[in-house]
């Protein structure tokens, strides 16, 4: 069973799609999430966060600060400052299908 994974903003949800992993730095550390794992609440420190998607693309997203969640094989990421790399309209078909 994949993750469902939220990237939203004040203004929009970025991406809402099914994941089989995402990467990305906490104030903990360099972390890794699977489907299956425990839950989690951490601080998000500028990073890339690197979204493995179910169907093989994979999406890069740049985070100034924000929050994330991982509940019930979930991921939110919820930050004021995020930016897609390339795939800005691929992201954006996949959040409005």
């Amino acid at each position: 069973m994949p993750l469902i994974v939220d990237i939203v903003s004040p203004e929009e949800v970025l991406l809402q799609d099914e994941a089989d992993m995402v990467i990305t730095r906490s104030a903990d550390g360099e972390i890794a999430f699977l489907p299956g794992h425990i839950p989690f609440i951490g601080v998000l420190k500028p990073n890339t966060v690197r979204v493995h998607l179910s169907n093989g693309k994979k999406i890069d997203l740049d985070v100034q600060a924000g929050f994330l969640e991982v509940a019930n094989d979930r991921i939110t990421v919820l930050s004021d400052s995020l930016e897609v790399s390339d795939y800005q309209a691929e992201v954006h078909e996949v959040a409005e299908a």
